[in-house]
């Protein structure tokens, strides 16, 4: 198994330690979450696509 390393705001850090949290495997657990959704969303359509952008245009988000 590959390793990564992270890093924790101290807040965050005292946290995990107070609360005796694994680490390793609360990450492994939200990642793989994140795939398994990512996999089982469908694909938005243009007309979809099309509403998104007009309404991050009107809220001057394109304009960046």
């Amino acid at each position: 198994m590959e390793r990564k390393t992270i890093s924790l705001p101290d807040d965050l850090a005292d946290f995990v330690d107070e609360n005796h949290i694994n680490l390793s495997r609360f990450v492994q657990d939200k990642l793989r979450e994140l795939s398994e959704s990512d996999s089982d969303e469908e694909e938005i359509t243009e007309e979809q696509a099309k509403e998104i952008y007009e309404k991050l245009e009107k809220l001057g988000y394109m304009d960046r």
